[in-house]
């Protein structure tokens, strides 16, 4: 497996797991990119599938292969020999499923948050990762800004006192 690309080398050919809203704002992103080939796209709702492939179409790329039969069709994009790497971004409950089965699958992961719904979701996806030897990376990047790691960091210095109660911003 090519795990890791290097420049000059062959375009990076990618799968995307989810093209609603938020993958739609990685593909768009990513057909801007001369180094990048998409290849295949997957998501059960015809609407988000003809929307995605509109934006291949203003980027002045070919549409890819749609796969649309229902929400376990990633795995027939999976089983595709010309993907390299998958961008997940379907809801979060499917994450860990859908980034374990690519992974088995031998394609590099991005992951749309991490979707692990509890602590073993967590350690399933980290032996996934050690067990067949695939990088997924979590696409989270809201927890590295400056103002949340200084709240993060007055957290673990008590400056708050004990602290009893947290809410999240995705709510």
């Amino acid at each position: 497996v090519k795990a890791f690309y290097q420049a000059g080398e062959s375009k990076v050919r990618l799968g995307f797991i989810g093209v609603g809203l938020r993958g739609q704002t990685h593909l768009a992103e990513l057909a801007l990119r001369d180094d990048v080939e998409i290849i295949a796209l997957h998501d059960p709702d015809a609407a988000m599938m003809a929307l995605a492939q509109e934006v291949l179409l203003k980027a002045k790329r070919k549409k890819a292969s749609a796969y649309t039969n229902g929400i376990d069709d990633y795995r027939e994009l999976l089983k595709r020999e010309d993907i390299d790497a998958v961008i997940i971004s379907s809801p979060w409950e499917y994450h860990i499923e859908q980034g374990i089965a690519a992974m088995e699958a031998g394609k590099i992961v991005g992951m749309e948050v991490c979707g692990a719904m509890n602590v073993q979701d967590c350690w399933d996806i980290v032996k996934a990762s050690e067990r067949t030897g695939i990088p997924l990376m979590v696409m989270e990047n809201v927890c590295y800004r400056r103002d949340v790691r200084a709240v993060m960091n007055m957290v673990n210095a008590c400056k708050f006192g004990e602290l009893i109660h947290a809410q999240g911003g995705y709510q």
